[in-house]
């Protein structure tokens, strides 16, 4: 199973199984959308990695009450 996110809701996989509470706000203020599945998106829409890397990466570019 990977996770990562994508820039546009509408890039989602169809496979994607994280449904609600997906939106994830960066330190910048983007917005992107929790992917997870077994799949890989296109390059530029977004980004897939293992779940520990996932787990990285959300700490230290999502804004913090994103993580609570």
């Amino acid at each position: 199973m990977k996770y990562g996110y994508v820039f546009k809701i509408d890039d989602a996989p169809s496979a994607n199984v994280w449904k609600q509470s997906r939106e994830i706000e960066l330190l910048d203020g983007l917005k992107v959308y929790g992917l997870e599945g077994d799949f890989d998106i296109e390059e530029g829409k977004g980004e897939m990695f293992s779940k520990s890397d996932f787990l990285i990466w959300l700490s230290e570019n999502a804004k913090q009450q994103d993580l609570e």
